[in-house]
């Protein structure tokens, strides 16, 4: 019998259609594939093996970005990543809840976020010096946090020298305007697209699917825009550990379990009084530990 062993080829899922995933082969190959039923649900940056048009083998993801489903169970959206980039823009409004969901997301995955907020050259000065201010608390946290705009140019070439070599998903609301943003760092990203839907017939790309991209020796991946980030499993601690400005201010709290809301001597809220964590920040916080 001939070996069929040799025939196995590695690659990394670009998109998960339901029905069936696209793949990019290490040969550059963009192919259609059937997961094998055991395998678990296949997303963006998964690296598996390929063979006869079957998905054979899932390796180990480093990380794995997940949201609660309708049910509250965890649904992955994309693996492998080491920065989580979130997009936030007026319009449609600047939602400092959904940054901060998606903050304690990525920390609580081991992922590094990073706080991009796009169309500043719509602001006025007033406006844009609160911005700097929220930039600013965000930096203090040791996050990367930039200011740019696709239209004017700023902060776009600095924004292009962060992502290099680290795998980046772009997240957040719908009209936020993260396509733009992958268009500029992936200028040949709609000859990428007619690539995809020509080897593997899935068709156009839908803002519903989730795409990983290859960038030099990096990689984007494009994800739809969502309302809110829903927890998946994350309970009133992991959100204090994803918070980490309260989370090293509570190291001095009087109470290991301190919830940083009625207790004595907490260090949190002297913190939120002395204004060296923002107001803003501890109200999210307060919000978040209060949802089911």
């Amino acid at each position: 019998m001939e070996d069929l062993n040799h025939l196995t080829e590695k690659g990394r899922v670009i998109a998960n259609f339901r029905a069936a995933v696209a793949v990019q082969l290490d040969s550059g190959e963009l192919v259609r594939a059937m997961p094998l039923t055991k395998l678990p649900m296949l997303v963006a940056g998964d690296v598996v093996d390929y063979n006869d048009d079957r998905i054979t083998r899932l390796y180990e993801r480093t990380t794995v970005l997940q949201r609660g489903d309708a049910r509250g169970k965890p649904r992955p959206l994309a693996a492998n990543l080491t920065h989580l980039a979130i997009v936030s823009a007026h319009p449609p409004g600047i939602d400092t809840l959904l940054i901060d969901q998606f903050c304690v997301a990525a920390e609580n995955t081991g992922i590094s976020p990073i706080i991009i907020l796009n169309k500043i050259d719509l602001y006025e000065q007033t406006e844009r010096r609160k911005l700097d201010m929220m930039l600013k608390a965000y930096a203090q946290m040791g996050y990367n946090s930039l200011a740019v705009s696709r239209d004017s140019a700023e902060g776009m070439q600095s924004l292009l020298d962060l992502l290099q070599d680290k795998s980046v998903a772009f997240v957040g609301a719908s009209g936020v305007g993260k396509s733009s943003l992958i268009k500029f760092l992936l200028p040949d990203r709609d000859v990428r697209e007619g690539a995809i839907s020509a080897a593997t017939g899935f068709g156009s790309h839908t803002t519903s699917v989730t795409y990983w991209y290859e960038m030099g020796e990096g990689s984007i991946i494009d994800s739809p825009g969502v309302r809110q980030f829903t927890f998946a499993e994350l309970n009133s601690v992991d959100v204090r550990h994803g918070y980490i400005d309260i989370a090293r201010a509570g190291q001095d709290c009087k109470f290991a379990n301190c919830s940083h809301r009625h207790e004595p001597n907490c260090a949190v809220k002297q913190s939120v009084d002395d204004n060296t964590i923002a107001q803003w920040r501890y109200d999210n916080y307060i919000k978040l530990t209060d949802e089911p």
